[in-house]
């Protein structure tokens, strides 16, 4: 087993135990105020859409995790995920993206064509992605990874989608926009 396979695995099992897919169950999620929510995307389709944010906390497993859901009404949505792994061990991110698919409830039902995998530069850093296609609907799931520096072990990586409207066109240069708009505020 290649080192970069056996890092995806390790990967694979934190994320779905922090997800609790693996023993100790769903986490306990709290609703957060949108007032008080971290995670946000300013993508205009996204302008006045209802969300939902949600945040967990495993002390005991060393992260933290926190999701927001995206409606604009339109058949625009979008999710993010982030979690933040509060030891130094950290969590490794795959460039397989359709893994990441199994942290989205609105994407598993998706019969789904994946594109090429891209990397762009974000407000937060780089990240990877990928454009798909389901049904007629185009949409790009990505994922990205960064520290807080030498004085934290805090390390964050931040899973997310973006569906554009059923029959819309959704161009690279529309993806590249996009994730620019996805933050966290600090």
């Amino acid at each position: 087993m290649t080192i970069r396979k056996f890092l995806t695995v390790c990967f694979v099992a934190t994320v779905l135990s922090a997800c609790g897919s693996l023993g100790g169950g769903e986490p306990s999620y709290n609703t957060v105020l949108n007032t008080q929510a971290r995670l946000y995307f300013d993508a205009p389709a996204l302008a006045g859409a209802l969300s939902r944010h949600r945040r967990a906390e495993r002390s005991e497993s060393g992260y933290r995790v926190e999701r927001a859901r995206w409606d604009a009404g339109t058949g625009v949505i979008a999710e993010l995920m982030l979690i933040e792994a509060l030891t130094s061990k950290g969590l490794e991110v795959p460039d397989e993206l359709e893994m990441e698919v199994a942290n989205f409830s609105e994407l598993v039902r998706l019969n789904a064509t994946y594109g090429e995998l891209y990397q762009s530069e974000t407000a937060m850093g780089p990240a990877i992605w990928r454009r798909f296609v389901a049904g007629d609907r185009v949409c790009a799931i990505f994922s990205q990874r960064w520290d807080d520096g030498p004085g934290t072990p805090a390390i964050r990586t931040l899973f997310g989608y973006y569906c554009a409207a059923p029959g819309a066109t959704f161009t690279l240069q529309d993806v590249q926009a996009v994730l620019l708009t996805a933050r966290i505020r600090t």
